[in-house]
């Protein structure tokens, strides 16, 4: 079913245009207000319970208690403010797994959404249907995502805008083609994710940027700029999590404390009205975006990587893929690892059901479901506490479950020993225990990498898959180092070359030179990362999940957990490959976008 996006120019739109048209051309002085409010019913994933130290029934609330709060003390009373406001446009943004809160539990809350929403003045963003950290995985699982979020919507009959703000501020520039293709058309690209790796958009901001076939604007980067005769001032009134806003600034960890506070809305209410008195249209981004495109002339954008909206404090994607929070329980590697090994049961199930005739699309659709809740963003950070780890491996698990009973019904059905799925050639063969992706002999490394483990033992043993293709694993014994890392040796002078989020079959080259960090870290959607000229490091995303650290001055890659279980061991692998680009990117495929796998 396709997504129901709204028309431009709604209420808000067309104060807009009255606005400019009341402008001469030459005097050309255009005044906006936004805002975007970003709820997130999974805000802390599976409740409060366990959170305080000691048991408290006042705040150890399960997970549809802590949703029905979120929506009752924050999302409606910022629905109620700009009601009282029509001729404000504002974005809200959400995962669509929030609308079915909405529809179940919150029947007039819905009503109110729906028909700000159909009456355009204001668009309900959302791009996912859980909020996951999409970058991180093949853009299969994101394309799955986005099309329950638009049955989603289809289905509680309310407009899907068209304007993208993502979960954690993910933006890239791989989203660009993927957006135009499912209806959306302006990415707000967080203004702190710009300037970490360009200070231009400080020094020399734009309000309006081409990003391939899309719109791209700088979400939260307040202005006063001169585009040809036209001055423009924009004021970015909200662009926060949307939670904080009636709350008075707090969140729905702490019970006791996130309650509805009609003075933080009031003391909102009158900057905007204020803004509004002094000339400014309080407007939709696509009402904006829809008005400046026929008034000045955009900037293409200039090439970007894969990140959220906070680098600065959160080491880009690290915090979520290996970086330490506040407890001690964290453990980004287990969870982010199981996904990846969950998504590629899920694959071969679906391939393998089909070969076996199976009728099960209601099932693995619903393990897909479970799987896109698991990939949510805070099972891993930024501060993950006990319970949220445990949402994430508990969804993860029981795809899991469903894939590999989907997978034994096939071999039964089939009448194999064992099965051989190869998700790439859709081919379901008898087992023969050969592995690909395995070599048969120990080998000598191709280069040099450096282990860190303290207390930890550790191996590591490299194999020879093909000419060109070395696997390595990395054994870390028990101990109690938390912090565990490997480096491969890179070359400065030669390009950095990956593939982006939501683009995996395309590799893609950066001039290192071109940005202003002195370090990023990278999420790797297919686990692709250049190591040197025709040479690559490839991550197994089933047992290394993790940030690749990268330096502007330097060509080499560091992979790193802070986040290791005390105790307990754990198996790194990677491929290391060399040739092409465009072989590199087919053999990360075949590592952990369509795994060929026996069972």
């Amino acid at each position: 079913m396709s997504p129901p996006h709204r028309a431009p120019l709604g209420l808000a739109g067309a104060a807009l245009v009255a606005s400019a048209l009341a402008s001469s051309p030459a005097a050309a002085q255009e005044k906006f207000a936004l805002a975007v409010f970003h709820f997130n019913a999974q805000y802390v994933a599976g409740g409060t319970l366990g959170f305080t130290l000691l048991p408290d029934p006042e705040l150890d609330l399960d997970d549809p208690t802590t949703e029905d709060r979120i929506v009752t003390e924050s999302l409606d009373p910022v629905l109620e403010l700009y009601e009282r406001h029509p001729s404000w446009g504002v974005d809200i943004e959400m995962q669509a797994y929030l609308l079915d809160v909405l529809g179940e539990r919150h029947p007039a809350v819905l009503d109110r959404l729906r028909r700000m929403a159909k009456s355009g003045q204001l668009d309900v963003v959302s791009f996912h249907y859980s909020d996951q950290l999409f970058i991180a995985y093949p853009e299969e699982d994101w394309l799955r995502s986005q099309a329950l979020a638009a049955e989603t919507f289809a289905r509680w009959d309310v407009p899907l805008g068209r304007s993208v703000f993502c979960q954690e501020g993910q933006a890239g520039r791989g989203l660009a083609a993927r957006m135009v293709t499912a209806g959306y058309r302006t990415l707000m690209w967080p203004k702190n994710l710009l300037s970490y790796q360009r200070s231009e958009f400080d020094t020399d901001p734009f309000p309006l940027y081409r990003l391939g076939d899309a719109w791209m604007v700088p979400g939260g980067r307040s202005m006063d700029v001169t585009a040809g005769s036209t001055n423009i001032s924009v004021r970015w009134t909200f662009m926060d999590d949307g939670e904080l806003l009636a709350t008075n600034d707090m969140n729905p960890y702490f019970p006791e404390l996130f309650r509805h506070d009609p003075a933080s809305v009031a003391a909102y209410e009158a900057e905007v009205a204020a803004l509004e008195a002094d000339g400014y249209v309080v407007s939709t981004v696509d009402d904006y975006v829809t008005h400046l495109e026929t008034r000045i002339t955009p900037r293409e954008a200039p090439p970007l990587l894969d990140g959220t909206w906070q680098p600065g404090s959160t080491r880009a994607v690290a915090k979520w893929l290996g970086g330490k929070g506040l407890w001690p329980e964290e453990r980004d590697a287990h969870v982010r690892s199981l996904d990846a090994a969950a998504r590629r049961e899920l694959v071969a199930a679906e391939t393998a059901a089909t070969a076996a005739g199976l009728d099960a699309r209601e099932r693995l659709d619903s393990a897909w479901r479970l799987l896109f809740l698991a990939e949510v963003s805070d099972a891993s950070g930024i501060n993950p506490f006990r319970g949220e780890m445990e949402y994430g491996l508990a969804h993860a698990t029981e795809a899991l479950r469903i894939a590999s009973d989907t997978l034994a019904e096939a071999r039964e059905a089939l009448g194999l020993a064992g099965l051989a799925v190869d998700p790439e050639s859709d081919a379901v063969t008898l087992a023969t225990g050969a592995d690909p992706l395995r070599g048969a002999a120990v080998a000598e490394a191709p280069l040099a990498i450096e282990v860190h483990a303290g207390d930890r033992a550790t191996d590591t043993s490299w194999e020879l898959v093909a000419t060109g293709h070395h696997r390595v694993a990395i054994r870390f014994g028990a101990g109690d180092e938390r912090q565990l890392w490997v480096g491969f040796p890179g070359d400065a002078a030669a390009p950095l070359v990956t593939t982006l989020a939501l683009a995996d079959s395309t590799p893609v080259s950066f001039d290192r030179a071109g940005f202003d960090f002195e370090e990023f870290w990278m999420a790797l959607p297919v686990g692709l990362l250049s190591v040197g000229t025709d040479r690559f490091v490839i991550k197994d995303q089933a047992t290394a999940h993790l940030a690749a650290r990268i330096e502007r001055g330097s060509g080499d890659v560091v992979f790193e957990d802070q986040t290791a279980p005390i105790g307990e061991t754990a198996t790194w692998v990677f491929h290391v490959f060399e040739g092409s680009a465009v072989d590199a990117v087919a053999l990360a495929g075949r590592v952990n976008s369509h795994r060929r796998i026996e069972r």
